[in-house]
């Protein structure tokens, strides 16, 4: 059996930007929904995927500073082992959104995991 392994990245966008850095994630989104569709056999690679953004907090342990401008995203990617992480990033760079998917990742990606591991699961 293979060793499950995780992409988990973390954007931080400010809100006039972020409306641009959704939409590239959404088309991410559909594109892996379709690829990962049990006619294509994506449960033998993906096991789970979602996609989350919030306001961001000026303090997270005291929510009544309000929020800073920012949204943050997050893209949270479980798959059966690296090697089908190597196939989805293979197969996703094909995709003529990936382009700016990657510039996003780079103007803002504040915490990039590709085969990360899962030290505690609770579900």
């Amino acid at each position: 059996m293979s060793e499950i392994k995780c992409i988990n990245l973390s954007y931080v966008v400010s809100s006039d930007n972020a409306g641009d850095v959704e939409n590239i994630f959404k088309k991410h989104a559909s594109w892996m929904t379709e690829f990962y569709s049990e006619e294509n056999e994506g449960k033998e690679h993906l096991i789970s995927a979602y996609f989350t953004k919030a306001q961001e907090f000026v303090d997270p342990t005291d929510p009544t500073k309000g929020f800073t401008g920012n949204i943050v995203f997050t893209i949270n990617e479980k798959f059966t082992s690296m090697k089908s992480i190597e196939r989805h990033i293979e197969n996703a760079s094909n995709n003529q959104y990936f382009e700016k998917f990657a510039e996003f990742l780079g103007t803002y990606g504040k915490a990039i995991s590709l085969g990360g591991d899962i030290y505690h699961s609770i579900r």
